[in-house]
């Protein structure tokens, strides 16, 4: 961090910058203690899918909707500042995608070379597969982003022309495909990765046009209250699962629900999160969560792995998973994990700063769109394959390809300026 504390741009938002920051430990909690490995031989497992207060838990720690409220706070905030200075669709989709694919390339490589590295040490070959498999689970978030990312200029349009329409479409959207899937067997659910974030993404819209601040304060605790409502009337009316995570996978109506629910939660909470905000202290502490933001969530899974292959190189036991000595172990476990992501964050940031510069080139929104095609491809193979399957190289191809586009740009004429720096709601302050 800085000295000084940077000028903070007046249509930056602090309250953005800390539900995301804050997340972000909750992100690494939940995945370190997934992570299962025991057994004999050893074998990779989500060790949580058996501990029943989780479902509870889900329904307050589940805060994937409020990332994709924020990231739609931040999508707009920077597209209307770049469409004000004249920029396209196109430059804006190449840049957001740009600002995804670099990092998450890196990460991808660095979980290859310690699982190399656990392979050449004579890790077994089976255990490496499902461990493998485990630590790529994060990247759907990525998947996904990537996606509602690019649709930002679009859902822009259509949330200044037709907004209630927009929103009440992508709910029924969502309802129509989940209920489908449910009553009729259609085999629609995957639908859902696309209308239920569209539709999240779409509330961070609002958040940022105040749609909801203006609402009497005793309306958002109400319509929390319904949100929260009907909920339970999904779970022991219906039948669907309580378990948040288990609602992720396809998106059903549930996380529909919880994202209204967090909305209304984190706009009666704005006030005193900004008054927060306004500790020296606590903006520190704020700040660097978000400038290693990205380096947190995408080489948590590296420090894992890394911490892995310590346990197995020093002859260390993996306790059974849930077990009173278990859970004892995951203190230690954690704070490995915490240091060595502290590592990757003074090791990892230099290198990204090594890549090659971008070009001032016009790119036109056929190919910004092709390389997120690219991007999403690559990292939902590795996701569903996981990185041990024969295809991931063939990914990690298409995904540099994207990046070479994306950074050499065109192939329209040169512009006129330089190719500008992601001005969203993403990091600490800045100019």
């Amino acid at each position: 961090m800085p000295g000084r504390l940077t000028r903070i741009p007046p249509d930056r938002d602090l309250s953005i910058d800390f539900v995301r920051a804050i997340c972000l430990p909750v992100v690494v909690l939940l995945h370190a203690l997934q992570m299962g490995i025991d057994g004999e031989p050893l074998r990779a497992f989500n060790a949580l899918a058996e501990w029943t207060p989780l479902a509870g838990l889900t329904w307050v720690g589940m805060i994937m909707p409020t990332f994709f409220i924020a990231g739609g706070f931040a999508g707009i905030t920077t597209w209307r500042r770049l469409r004000h200075r004249g920029e396209t669709a196109g430059e804006y989709i190449r840049v957001r995608a740009l600002r995804l694919a670099r990092p998450v390339l890196l990460a991808m490589l660095g979980v290859l070379v310690v699982i190399g590295v656990m392979a050449a040490s004579g890790a077994d070959p089976e255990f490496l597969r499902t461990f493998a498999f485990r630590l790529a689970e994060p990247l759907w978030f990525i998947a996904v982003y990537a996606i509602c990312t690019s649709f930002v200029p679009l859902m822009a349009w259509f949330h200044r022309h037709a907004a209630w329409t927009t929103y009440l479409s992508l709910a029924a959207l969502v309802v129509a495909v989940d209920l489908s899937g449910r009553y009729l067997g259609l085999p629609l659910g995957a639908l859902n990765w696309l209308f239920l974030w569209l539709f999240v993404q779409q509330l961070g819209f609002g958040v940022r046009d105040q749609w909801y601040s203006r609402r009497p304060r005793w309306l958002l605790l109400l319509l929390a209250a319904v949100a929260y409502g009907l909920m339970c009337v999904a779970v022991f009316g219906m039948g669907y699962d309580p378990d948040m995570i288990a609602n992720l996978n396809p998106p059903t109506v549930l996380l529909l629900l919880l994202g209204l629910a967090q909305v209304y939660l984190f706009t009666l909470l704005q006030p005193a999160i900004r008054a927060l905000m306004r500790r020296r202290a606590v903006l520190v502490v704020i700040g660097a969560l978000g400038l290693y933001g990205m380096v947190i969530y995408l080489w948590h899974t590296v420090a894992m792995a890394v911490v892995v292959g310590g346990q197995l190189a020093l002859g260390l036991p993996f306790p059974t998973a849930l077990t009173p000595e278990w859970w004892l172990t995951r203190i230690p476990w954690l704070i490995a994990i915490i240091v060595v992501i502290g590592v990757f964050c003074v090791v990892v940031p230099p290198i990204e700063k090594r890549w090659p510069k971008e070009r001032g080139r016009v790119m036109p929104l056929w190919a910004a769109a092709v390389c997120t095609l690219l991007l999403v491809v690559a990292v939902g193979w590795v996701l569903t394959q996981g990185y041990l399957a024969p295809g991931t190289a063939g990914a990690l191809l298409a995904l540099v390809a994207a990046i070479v586009w994306l950074t050499v740009s065109g192939p329209g004429p040169r512009r006129s300026v330089e190719p500008m720096e992601d001005a969203g709601n993403t990091g600490v302050p800045r100019e």
